[in-house]
Parts: C-alpha cells; structure tokens; sequence
C-alpha cells in the first residue's frame, strides 16, 4: 500500500489493531482500516463531483474527516464546475500530490482568472491539463503553460470552438523548451499552438484538429520523434501541405517519401479531412506493421488527387488485408454528396468524390475494393443508400462490384432528396450487359420511403424479386427477402407515421412469409 496510507505521516494517526471486539457496535464500515475507507472513497466519488463528495464525507464522522483529509491523492482532481470554495479546500487539502486539472468554460463556476491564478501556482503539480474554451479572449489561460515548467504533465487536452485557431498569433508552449519529459497524450483542437521547439519522445497519443501554427514538416517531426506513438488522430488540417521536410526529418534526406518512419508500436492511425498531397506523403513515409485500426477521411476534387491517395496507400495493401481478414462488421454508405464510406473490421475509409468524373471515381473504388486481401464479391456488406440518387450506369457497375446482403436506402423526410427511383430498379433485370438482378443476394431490405398512402413501387418491387424464376438465358433469380423493414418517409402533409393498413396488408401478401417490419414493430402475419 502506498506510502500516504500508513503510519502517522499520513495524517491518520497510529494504525488501527486489526482485531474487533465482540462487544464493539460500531457498524462494520467504520470497522475498516484507514487505507481500506480510502480505496473505497477513491473508487465511488463521482468523477464531476468528487470534490463536493469528499467534502460531505469529511461531514459524517470525526473519524472519517481525519482519513479523508489525511488523504491527499484523494483531492487531486481539480475541477472548476465546482466552485471555487470547493477547489480552495481542495488545494489546500491535495499537498503535493499530483494534480489533474479541468476547466470547461462552458460549465465553469468559477471566474476563469480566479481559477488560473490558483492552480498556476501549482503548475509543477499539474499531471493532466484539460481546457476548454468558448470565447476569443483566452491568451492568458495559457500563460504557465507559455511561460512555466510542468515537469510532471502527462496528459495536455486544448480545445475551443469554431474560429477560435485564427485568433492571434501562435502560441509557444514552455517558452520554447522541449515538452515536459513524462507528456504522453496531446490533443490540440481549434487553438493555434506552435509545436515546431517540442521534444516529444515519451509520445503516446497525439490529436490535432484544425490547429493553425503548425506545418507539415512540425507534424513529421513530431512522429519521428515520437518511436512509442499507439495513436495519431489528424483532423480539419486543410492548409498543410507536402512541402518537402527539412532535413532533420529524416537521417537520409534521399529517402524523402519513402517508408521510413518506422511506428511499430502504433494501433490507431485516423486523418480525417487532410489534403490529399500531405495524406500521400505521411502514408508513404510510415511503416504500422501493427496498427489496429486504420481511419482515411479524404476529399478528391480531382484525378491528380485520387492518384495521390492512391500512391500514399499502396504500401499499405498487406495492413489493409490484415485488418478486414478477421472482420466482423461490413458496411458501404453512400451519402447524397457521392460520399463512400467503406468500413470493414478495423479499416474505415470515406472518399468524396463528388467533384471527380464518374470513371475516375470508379477506379479509385475499384483500386480499393481489389486491395483488401480477398474478393469483394465474398464479403456480405450492408449497403446504406443515404439520400443518394445515382446514375443507374452507376448503381448497376456498383451491383457488380460488391455483394450487399442487407440494404437500406433512406431519403431524410425534410431536406433529403428523392431517391424513389432506386425502388424500381430492384423490381426487373438490368438493361446492361451482363443482365442481372440489382443486389441479388439482399435478405434484409429497410427503407423510409413510405408516403402517406403506402408506395406501390415497394409493393411491386417485393412482388417481383419474390415471385421471379431462373430464367432462360441465365439470369439467375434474385434471393427472397428475409426480413422487410419499412417506415414513414416523412413527406406530404402527415407529420407523424400514419399506419396503412390496406398498403401493409398488400406487403405482407406478396411478402410470402417474410418477417415484415412497420416503425421497428414486427406485424403478425394474421393482419
């Protein structure tokens, strides 16, 4: 047991004989020794109100206002929600133990001056910092962290709201020195912080979103210097570029995009809305030969793009096929904006590709589909058609290139548009060469594109797929529906769900016995 809890430096006083005495009445909680009581306090306060907790409990007994103000890795979580009286005991009651600090400006009880001057007093205290701010005039929030040293910082968490990165110039964290030598997670979001002096060799967890200040070559250096990184989250970085690393990047400057960088302790890799240039050039720098999860967010505006991003990945082809081998979740979802977000296991990949001509976004879909270590046609994906309203030419080469099981086309019931014509498609044989059913191995079908009297194309659509044969010329026969899940579009002047009866009688006919679902409800088959 640590040392705080034993003996009379602890602040409790001698320790309490072990044996009870038949005749004691005491009730058996004030039975247990002292480092007992605190285990337990330390693990049933509640983490937004622990100080206020701490404080009742020093009201219950003479007894346990001893053990748990004795205890001083009790008081360590420094929370402003809790007003300042509350963090003024609990400085005085924390010593120097570690401190973990937390302000929320949105939350806050405390004047942001008043808490900062108090717990910059104590900033060689500070294990984990946390902040987040709302308004434009938050300079002096991190004067200690710009002008101090925190030698004990584990844990750095900056964040404000939107626009909030522009305001000024960039901030300098520890007046220029290397990091603090025991930081090991950085999350920097919406605040303009220089990294460029840092050291951050004990580095485990890095998160950036739109953090101005920063460069590309800033980014590199950080992961270079960071052999022990488990997690890099990049987020909203659109003004990085690929601008070439200087030479300290690299201890061979000829290798310059080359995979180099070698991460063999990172498990989870996510950029999100990076520039294509900058998302090739980290992709083709890096060696995960363990990463877990593996999370591509990318905007293509144009074919220069996708061949850049392709270019970034291609080494990762043996990861990317570790990562779906074993995959117990397969999902497409196809948004209005041609927005194509594949998930299979621990790979997460969304491309825009609005802006890109048809062919080229099919190659870019094809290029990954054809990498994923075994035939997309095997892998029974769920498709989600969210408010996507393709070119037929389009959705048929789609059918062709993967194998959905279950389908869900929705359209939003306000702003969402109409994309009715993907029913009807589902109901006959392709026009084009090879002629085949659309997604003819889907079981589960749900849709919201229900009006106020019913659909008769989703009718009709559930009449043919289920009553059609082999035919002649070959074209196989698409399997019956299993499960049939429906809801109300929204649309029209009904603003709740009406229940048609004679529309779900007629599903529930040409269903031939497939569960049938209305609002998540399951309908018994004697309607």
């Amino acid at each position: 047991m640590s040392s705080y809890l034993a003996g009379e430096s602890s602040g409790f006083g001698p320790r309490e004989p072990a044996t009870i005495n038949a005749n004691n009445c005491d009730p058996p909680v004030h039975r247990l020794p002292p480092e007992i009581l605190v285990e337990i306090v330390h693990h049933s306060i509640e983490p937004g109100t622990c100080l206020r907790d701490l404080i009742r409990l020093t009201l219950v007994c003479k007894r346990w206002n001893i053990i748990v103000e004795g205890a001083a890795v009790l008081w360590g979580n420094i929370d402003a929600d809790e007003g300042p009286s509350a963090i003024r005991k609990a400085l005085e009651m924390a010593k120097d133990t570690p401190l973990d600090i937390t302000f929320n400006e949105a939350t806050a009880d405390i004047m942001r001056e008043d808490f900062f001057k108090s717990i910059g007093e104590r900033i060689a205290q500070w294990r984990s910092f946390a902040v987040a701010l709302r308004f434009r005039h938050w300079r002096f929030v991190l004067e200690d962290l710009k002008n101090g040293e925190a030698p004990k910082l584990e844990t750095l968490c900056l964040s404000g709201r939107r626009g909030l990165e522009g305001s000024g110039d960039a901030i300098t964290l520890f007046g220029g020195r290397s990091g603090p030598p025991k930081l090991r997670d950085v999350t920097l979001a919406y605040i303009p912080i220089n990294l460029a002096s840092l050291q951050l060799s004990g580095l485990r967890s890095l998160t950036l979103e739109r953090t101005r200040g920063i460069s590309s070559t800033d980014i590199i250096n950080i992961i270079t210097g960071s052999p022990n990184i488990e997690s890099i989250r990049l987020q909203r970085l659109e003004f990085l570029d690929a601008e070439a690393p200087s030479q300290q990047v690299f201890s061979r400057p000829a290798s310059f995009g080359n995979p180099s960088i070698q991460l063999p302790s990172l498990l989870y890799l996510s950029l999100d809305d990076i520039p294509a240039s900058f998302l090739s050039l980290l992709l083709s720098s890096i060696v995960v030969p363990q990463l877990q999860t593996f999370r591509v967010d990318c905007e293509l505006e144009e074919p220069g793009d996708a061949q850049l991003l392709l270019a970034g990945l291609h080494h990762h082809t043996p990861i990317m096929a570790r990562l779906v081998a074993n995959a117990q979740i397969f999902e497409i979802n196809v948004s209005f904006l041609a927005c194509y977000h594949i998930i299979i296991g621990g790979l997460d990949i969304t491309l825009l590709l609005d802006d890109l001509p048809c062919h080229h976004s099919q190659e870019t879909l094809d290029w990954v589909f054809t990498h994923l270590g075994k035939p997309v046609e095997d892998i029974p994906f769920h498709l989600f058609l969210d408010d996507w309203e393709p070119e037929l030419a389009h959705l048929e080469w789609l059918a062709r290139r993967i194998t959905p099981t279950k389908l869900t086309v929705y359209s939003h019931p306000y702003y969402g548009t109409d994309p009715e014509k993907i029913i009807p498609s589902l109901s006959r044989p392709t026009s084009s060469t090879p002629v085949t059913w659309l997604f003819p191995r889907v079981e589960i079908i749900k849709t919201n594109l229900v009006w106020e009297n019913g659909n008769a194309d989703i009718v009709e659509m559930i009449r043919s797929r289920h009553s059609a044969k082999d035919g002649k010329d070959g074209v196989a026969a698409p399997v019956p529906f299993r499960e049939i899940w429906l809801s109300f579009g929204g649309k029209g002047s009904c603003k709740s769900s009406p229940l048609t009866l004679e529309f779900l009688q007629e599903v529930q006919r040409v269903a031939n016995g497939a569960d049938v679902y209305w609002e998540k409800e399951k309908l018994h088959r004697s309607m």
